[in-house]
């Protein structure tokens, strides 16, 4: 039956141990692969948005270069003289003449930039001077109107170029390139007024330089890299030189969600999505990765997550059946060692020896078992010694019982007989009796001790006449602190009776207390004619060496200050106590320390 439970054990273990580690480890892979994916999915986006931005900037220098370039041929004295000439020609042979004057000026501004397609130059009332590279090129019949050039005039005013939408130039034969029409105002100097246009054609050629520099080093040729207006209009693609002409090429709802990445259907195919507006421009670059590359990279991860799962399943249930069988035989052997213990066996102790788990538990158990016999046997000195203590407590209400008694029909006879003096310390002490009597083990306020000690004070003085006085420094804020009944009053009584019962006047005792980090320091000071050093070492030992076991002492080594102290340590703690220093005619001073605890008047008693 036994061999039974142990393989049952055994099996259970093999089972709980698989089961929550194969859970773990499928959580595990899981958690594993989402976020792996999800890491491949950011990452690929925080690339496309890279490249895109740095794409978008280096169009944008292409730009600026574009500007400048049109800036200088609308400065340029020559372009100036020209049109200033052309406002004063008459007839068409002049404005003729004009266009053959600015050829050559347009030739050297174009024939550096090898990105530039062709030059025009537009007077305000449409006509038009044009420059192109392309030998042979027929003549132009595109020309702005006066109402686009009107319309120029209104939004160049505001902005400082314009930007048109690409177009395809005719340049040998039946081929045709790409261009966007770079537009910027041409301003009289110096009166800034307007008084022509230039247009500077680009070859869009030049923006698959840029992708292809970028490309070597940032992305692979799955990447689609687009110029997209706010439109929708394509403006540049890279791998196809026929870029849109129509309105609806690209979907311009993404340009106006407020990511600027996720998921879109283009051209038959699913693509993710980022893109970078320029300021500069107002284009889009938009750069596209088909999903099927990034489906291709999940399957990957995919597979490589399953095959790790099974091989960490494998071993994860072979080192559990192992684990299950070295801990199966000390498991139950501390099951028998336990059950013997619960029949009150305390004897009984493990001696596995290894350095493991299970005999870290061994000896543990073993120190448990110490420490259970230990403390069974401080517990019954403890209630031992408490009873004690409270069997003399019994024994000493008894005299004080009959005394209050007697002393209250003293009082009565004094006062039926006119005898105030004898009443008043009759009734004094009565009080000191009747408190002496009631509920000794528990505490109680600070101003019912002192009141207790007020008590006891009037008859010493009334023995001692003027030779003794007592004061009392206490803050009201402490005369509510919890205290044990009768711990001060004895100090009282050992002063009186020890240190000044020789003086013939000024004698003082003073009665001191402070809070410092709820710790309530009660301190009673006399100006006796305090202790030798070897008493007062002697005394000090004492109270050291005391505990709550230890109840009968010699009555040389001060009985009274050793019962307070014993008293104060069973009921708050061995960190608590009293303290003594002394010195031969330099007084006695006895401090106590207890945890301040303040305690609230309530029907019946004092209510902590």
């Amino acid at each position: 039956m036994r061999r039974w439970n142990d393989r049952m054990l055994k099996t259970k273990m093999f089972i709980s141990f698989s089961i929550v580690s194969l859970f773990i480890v499928g959580i595990t892979c899981i958690i594993f692969y989402y976020k792996n994916t999800s890491d491949v999915k950011n990452q690929t986006f925080s690339l496309s948005k890279i490249i895109a931005k740095q794409f978008s900037e280096m169009i944008d220098l292409y730009m600026q270069n574009i500007e400048e370039l049109s800036l200088s041929i609308s400065i340029d004295p020559a372009i100036q003289s020209n049109l200033f000439d052309f406002s004063k020609a008459t007839n068409p042979i002049e404005k003729e003449t004009i266009g053959y004057k600015l050829n050559p000026v347009l030739f050297n501004f174009s024939y550096p930039k090898s990105y530039v397609q062709s030059i025009s130059i537009y007077t305000l009332d449409g006509h038009g001077y044009h420059y192109t590279k392309v030998v042979n090129q027929p003549k132009q019949a595109e020309v702005f109107t006066a109402e686009e050039l009107r319309n120029f005039t209104e939004v160049l005013s505001s902005k400082p170029f314009l930007l048109m939408p690409s177009k395809e130039e005719r340049t040998f034969g039946s081929q045709s390139e790409i261009v966007v029409s770079f537009i910027h105002k041409i301003t009289k100097i110096p009166t800034q007024t307007i008084i022509g246009f230039v247009n500077v054609n680009i070859n869009v050629n030049a923006f698959k330089m840029v992708l292809a520099n970028k490309k070597a080093n940032d992305s692979d040729n799955t990447m689609h890299v687009l110029i997209v207006s706010d439109e929708g209009q394509v403006i540049f693609e890279n791998g196809n030189n026929r870029t849109g002409f129509s309105q609806s090429d690209f979907d311009s709802v993404i340009f106006k969600k407020s990511s600027p990445e996720g998921e879109l259907n283009w051209q038959d195919r699913l693509y993710l999505y980022t893109y970078e507006k320029s300021a500069y421009t107002g284009w889009n670059t938009v750069i596209l990765i088909p999903k099927d590359v990034f489906l291709l990279k999940q399957k990957r991860i995919q597979d490589i997550v399953v095959i790790v799962g099974i091989i960490t399943m494998l071993l994860i249930a072979a080192v559990s059946y192992l684990l299950s069988y070295q801990i199966t035989l000390p498991l139950n052997n501390l099951m028998r060692k336990m059950s013997r213990v619960e029949l009150g066996d305390f004897s009984q102790r493990m001696e596995y020896a290894g350095n493991n788990e299970i005999g870290r538990l061994s000896r543990m158990y073993n120190l448990m078992l110490d420490s259970i016999s230990r403390l069974i046997h401080e517990v019954y000195e403890s209630k031992l010694a408490e009873k004690n203590a409270q069997l003399s407590a019994l024994h000493a209400q008894i005299n004080p019982h009959f005394l209050y008694n007697t002393l209250n029909i003293m009082k009565s006879i004094s006062r039926l007989r006119g005898v105030e003096e004898v009443a008043e310390i009759s009734e004094s002490l009565a009080s000191l009796f009747q408190y002496s009597m009631k509920n000794l083990h528990q505490p109680v306020s600070l101003w019912e001790e002192i009141d207790h000690i007020n008590n006891y004070f009037n008859i010493q003085q009334h023995r001692f006449g003027n030779r003794l006085d007592l004061r009392c420094d206490i803050p009201n804020d402490i005369l509510q602190a919890s205290i044990l009944k009768l711990t001060i009053q004895p100090l009282i009584e050992n002063a009186v009776n020890h240190g000044l019962r020789r003086m013939k006047s000024g004698g003082c005792i003073t009665i001191q207390t402070a809070k410092n980090n709820e710790l309530l320091t009660i301190t009673v000071t006399d100006n006796g004619e305090g202790m030798t050093d070897a008493k007062r070492a002697q005394l000090s030992k004492a109270l050291d060496i005391s505990n709550v076991h230890n109840q009968f002492m010699d009555i040389s080594q001060g009985v009274g200050l050793i019962n307070i102290h014993q008293r104060i340590q069973l009921f708050y703690g061995k960190q608590y106590g009293l303290n003594l220093w002394s010195k031969p005619g330099g007084g006695t001073m006895v401090t106590l320390v207890v945890p301040f605890i303040t305690v609230q008047q309530e029907e019946g008693g004092i209510a902590q």
